[in-house]
């Protein structure tokens, strides 16, 4: 599979390809980046820093100064991954030299998914910018940015619904392993209130928490070892 990731300057992008790929990663599928953004200075370094954290191989070349080539190389370079994920220029509006450079990179690389990063704080402004991309790449789904515990949300979101982008995933902090992928009714839950109670079965079955672990708690012989587990 192919995933594009598009954005403007300042959106989340490249922290949250770092965090997919990790996600894909953990669920036994080869992953690769390829860094496309041939306009910011420093995109191509932050791509291959967040590449080695997450422990995922990335080509990132800074001596290239053309997305289609890159592409071309990276694809061949990954033939045998089962995930590429590409990170596209982004610029701080969305003006017709972006809107061009996009779209000649969607028609050659051809992902599966075009995903857009959109900060959750951005309230109902998201709305404008989610039909601009949809517009000019036919973006497939939105990545939500920077929703901790402060940004709720509910105004990027109800914006972005109406441009009929589906919402695929959304960041809930800094670290690598704060994604979370969208599901309304847990949303709703925590929006109004209710603590997450299915993110925080999840979390458990991801640390690998043992059923006799929470048998022996429940049973009350509960020693420093559970306490840590």
């Amino acid at each position: 599979g192919r995933i594009m990731f598009v954005g403007l300057f300042g959106a989340g992008k490249t922290t949250s390809i770092g965090k997919l790929a990790k996600f894909y990663q953990k669920r036994g599928l080869k992953t690769a980046l390829i860094g496309c953004d041939i306009h910011r200075p420093a995109a191509m370094d932050q791509l291959s820093q967040l590449a080695a954290q997450v422990n995922v191989p990335c080509y990132a070349p800074k001596d290239i100064k053309d997305p289609i080539e890159i592409s071309k190389i990276g694809i061949e370079k990954f033939k045998k991954y089962d995930i590429l994920i590409f990170d596209a220029s982004g610029r701080s509006s969305l003006d017709k030299e972006l809107a061009d450079e996009l779209r000649k990179l969607g028609e050659f690389v051809k992902p599966n998914e075009v995903l857009l990063t959109i900060p959750a704080d951005m309230g109902q402004a998201a709305g404008e910018q989610a039909r601009g991309f949809k517009e000019l790449v036919g973006i497939t789904g939105i990545f939500l940015t920077k929703m901790d515990s402060t940004a709720r949300g509910g105004g990027a979101i109800t914006s972005c619904a109406v441009t009929g982008a589906p919402i695929k995933f959304i960041g809930v902090g800094e670290k690598a392993d704060a994604i979370e992928v969208f599901d309304p009714d847990r949303f709703v839950s925590r929006l109004i209130g209710f603590g997450d109670i299915q993110g925080l079965i999840e979390k458990a079955k991801e640390a690998e928490f043992k059923p006799e672990t929470a048998e022996k708690i429940m049973e009350g012989t509960f020693t420093m070892n559970e306490f840590l587990e």
